[in-house]
């Protein structure tokens, strides 16, 4: 599939179904000898001294007019103790037994009003897969986005916002 970008002007083959974000909107590089970023979580100190934790998921988002998923690979935090027993659970195949755990979406995705602290479901995979994000209910345009699909030209429309941020 051949596209022209509206913002570039120029022509792409194929429509990128995976964006992903390397660090939490909050991660400013650490303030603390504890601080600490993976590919799959993070821990960081705010400026009130406060410990917080993170983990990278996918939020999946159904492409309505395909058999494919737009998948954004973001970040969710998670509370201390539900962290601690990720970690403690990581390399168990026993860890998709896990009942899912809260968290806040910790990235803010281009094309929608704020996604910032959107409420979420972290459900625990396979041990070589990421944790599935799943928004609770609500009213926003990401949540009616997850719940209903999208169709490819909105695809084409993240794919524009995200290669040009």
């Amino acid at each position: 599939m051949r596209w022209t970008c509206s913002r570039c002007g120029k022509e792409h083959v194929g429509l990128p179904l995976d964006w992903a974000y390397d660090r939490p909107t909050y991660w400013d590089g650490g303030q603390s000898k504890d601080d600490w970023l993976t590919e799959d979580l993070c821990v960081w100190t705010d400026d009130a001294g406060k410990r917080n934790y993170f983990i990278r998921g996918v939020l999946y988002i159904p492409v309505d007019d395909a058999d494919q998923t737009l998948g954004y690979g973001t970040w969710s935090s998670l509370s201390e103790d539900s962290f601690k027993r990720v970690c403690e659970m990581w390399d168990d195949p026993k860890r998709t037994d896990e009942p899912a755990y809260f968290g806040w979406l910790s990235n803010s995705l281009p094309g929608y009003p704020e996604t910032l602290n959107l409420p979420l479901d972290v459900v625990i995979q396979e041990i070589d897969k990421r944790p599935a994000l799943v928004l609770h209910e609500g009213e926003h345009p990401l949540i009616a986005e997850q719940r209903e699909g999208i169709s490819m030209e909105r695809v084409r429309a993240v794919a524009e916002l995200n290669m040009h941020d």
